[in-house]
């Protein structure tokens, strides 16, 4: 059995799965936990309950039940294990709450973004979602009647991986979980000889420091599809932001950053960004900028960073190799 993550009093699911209860209630826990600043950090709980579920952890975490559905009464979800090293899948189907006017009810968001919105905009994209299973018990009378948040006597965790493919629809996403053994799906020999750098710009191979080298700016007019312009000055290093990127700090494009094609300095310059952002950017919007890099041993030498350098572009081509 899997290590208990809680338990109301000493091993009380252990003992309560042993007792054999002829109906047992039980819900699922859904924690997405996400990349970067989504959501300002901070990561987004539900359950598959009629009512919250508060879980007195350490730091006690309450599971909202009037916000993202999941589950079908037609199609459940289901994990797929398998023997040995092949990837374990979790599939199931979200469905959001939409605003209500009326009220004033934004509906079920990310960050203040629509669920469905942000889904497609990639907000879960490695994202890491833990599927735990609170168990109640009930032989004494129905744990949840007239009550709007239910403890759990015990609960484990059925389920931990990442976010492998949403399939965004109308109404509904249907959100599709590999476990961590998908990490060793990795190709070996893990490096090869190349002339270009094998490290991503700030990695830990690289070793320079991201903070080191960003720029702050705002936009200084609207966008149009994939540009906008912005009075931003020359970042460090490379000296240019084509191929770094740009994360928003505010506006409805908060958490979101996208790859830069090229970079025009000017007054004001202008960015042209590998794909565009999945909503507007407004004059003003606050951005953050770091510099990119070609990866060749020049553009290295501009980084003063040739020590940490990852290719080799001094090996003979396969055509003078003999």
């Amino acid at each position: 059995m899997k290590s208990v993550k809680f338990n109301s009093s000493a091993n009380w699911l252990q003992n309560y799965l042993a007792s054999k209860p002829q109906s047992s209630f039980f819900c699922d826990l859904y924690t997405f936990n996400f990349v970067g600043a989504i959501n300002g950090g901070s990561p987004l709980t539900y359950t598959t309950s009629d009512v919250d579920v508060y879980v007195p952890y350490s730091s006690p975490v309450t599971y909202t039940s009037k916000d993202v559905q999941f589950d079908q009464l037609t199609n459940k979800s289901y994990g797929h294990w398998k023997v040995g090293v092949d990837v374990d899948v979790w599939q199931v189907i979200s469905a959001p709450k939409y605003p209500n006017p009326a009220n004033s009810y934004s509906g079920s968001t990310i960050g203040g973004i629509f669920w469905l919105s942000a889904l497609r905009a990639g907000a879960l994209d490695g994202a890491v979602v833990q599927v735990d299973r609170a168990y109640f018990d009930n032989r004494s009378g129905p744990v949840s009647q007239g009550a709007t948040q239910i403890t759990p006597g015990g609960v484990v965790n059925v389920f931990t991986g990442r976010v492998a493919e949403v399939d965004v629809g109308r109404t509904n996403a249907v959100i599709s979980i590999n476990s961590h053994l998908e990490l060793l799906n990795v190709n070996m020999p893990r490096n090869l000889f190349q002339a270009g750098c094998r490290w991503q710009l700030f990695s830990p191979g690289c070793t320079l420091s991201a903070s080191n080298f960003a720029v702050t700016g705002a936009v200084a007019a609207n966008a149009t599809g994939n540009t906008f312009t912005s009075n931003i000055s020359a970042p460090g290093g490379s000296g240019t932001y084509a191929l770094g990127r740009v994360l928003f700090t505010s506006g409805q494009n908060e958490g979101f950053s996208r790859s830069v094609r090229s970079w025009v300095a000017g007054s004001p310059g202008t960015f042209t960004l590998i794909a565009p952002f999945p909503f507007a950017i407004a004059s003003g919007d606050a951005f953050i900028a770091y510099p990119g890099c070609n990866k060749t041993f020049g553009n290295c030498s501009a980084f003063s960073n040739t020590s940490n350098f990852g290719g080799e572009p001094w090996i003979p081509s396969p055509e003078a190799a003999t």
